[in-house]
């Protein structure tokens, strides 16, 4: 494998991805960067310790980290060689009774080491240094941090150094790198909804104007020509940036949001609800307070000429 560097930001995600949480990814980060550095080079894949058998990005020992990469050959699935049950519970426990066999035989040193130099990716790395985390915490280290210092303590005493202005550089450059990565703006774009369909809805995002065009200057003799009718439309998204405040989002965010909203049931149980209410806002008068009007009490039915006759005499007549 060719030699690689990473920047802090792609550090930091695959440490995420591997589980670890940002209190650790905030301290160990510029850690690793100073341990992995390479002629100045921080983050560099295949950075190889000149004084331990120390390799790749978390300077993994393969003498006395044998559990913490096994654990992670585990997770990753890679297999090692000439690995037996008998060693495998010992790796998997870090304990032993009788005989130590959590140490890599030497087939299984040069595989670790071969793979270390040329398989291992980033997000492997991270694997390898979650679980060299966990290994130190098993032999006794409380918190994740003090597992950390044990881990890299000649670069922890230099950290804690403000004399060793190399170490201060590098600490400070990363940490800045570190604190940028979280403390970035966040958009707050919300999550869709189970059985939200993502496929794009045509909004129409423009205006309808009407201008009036003629077509030609009036002939003698002729009646005047009525003018025409002609549509334009204007695409209002290019204006949005310059109508909205600067921390808006996006004009596209904006339709998502929208989207969103209208999907939302509550969106249109108070659409409902509030013309409802102008529905049903003129209530009906109090039955009380109806008119009435006069009835003809006596049986005989007055016309404005002629003789009175009765309803009876009606109804005989009718018949």
């Amino acid at each position: 494998m060719e030699q690689e560097s990473y920047s802090s930001y792609e550090v930091i995600v695959a440490l995420q991805n591997a589980g670890i949480s940002q209190e650790i990814v905030e301290y160990v980060v510029p850690i690793l960067g100073y341990e992995s550095r390479v002629d100045g080079t921080l983050f560099v894949n295949t950075a190889e310790d000149e004084l331990s058998p120390s390799y790749g990005l978390a300077q993994a020992n393969v003498s006395s980290m044998s559990p913490a990469i096994y654990m992670a050959f585990k997770e990753l699935g890679v297999e090692l060689p000439g690995l037996t049950d008998e060693q495998e519970e010992q790796l998997l426990t870090n304990k032993y009774i009788d005989e130590d066999l959590r140490p890599f035989t030497e087939e299984q040193t040069s595989f670790v080491i071969n793979w270390f130099q040329n398989t291992a990716k980033l997000n492997d790395h991270a694997v390898v240094l979650k679980y060299m985390i966990q290994q130190k915490m098993m032999e006794g280290a409380e918190t994740e941090v003090e597992a950390i210092n044990e881990l890299y303590p000649l670069t922890v005493s230099k950290f804690n150094d403000t004399s060793n202005q190399d170490a201060q550089a590098v600490k400070s450059k990363i940490s800045g790198e570190v604190s940028s990565f979280y403390n970035e703006p966040d958009r707050g774009i919300p999550v869709p909804e189970e059985g939200f369909d993502p496929s794009p809805i045509q909004e129409d995002t423009t205006e309808t104007t009407t201008t009036t065009i003629k077509k030609g200057e009036d002939l003698p003799g002729k009646a005047p020509t009525m003018p025409s009718q002609e549509t334009q439309r204007v695409d209002t998204s290019s204006d949005y940036m310059s109508q909205v405040p600067k921390q808006a989002g996006t004009y596209e965010e904006t339709q998502y949001m929208t989207r969103m909203r209208r999907l939302n049931p509550n969106f249109r149980k108070d659409q409902f609800l509030k013309n409802f209410d102008n529905v049903t806002r003129f209530k009906k008068k109090d039955p009380t307070q109806f008119r009435t009007r006069p009835v003809v009490e006596e049986d005989e039915i007055k016309f404005p000429f002629g003789t009175p006759v009765t309803s009876q005499e009606v109804l005989d007549l009718l018949e």
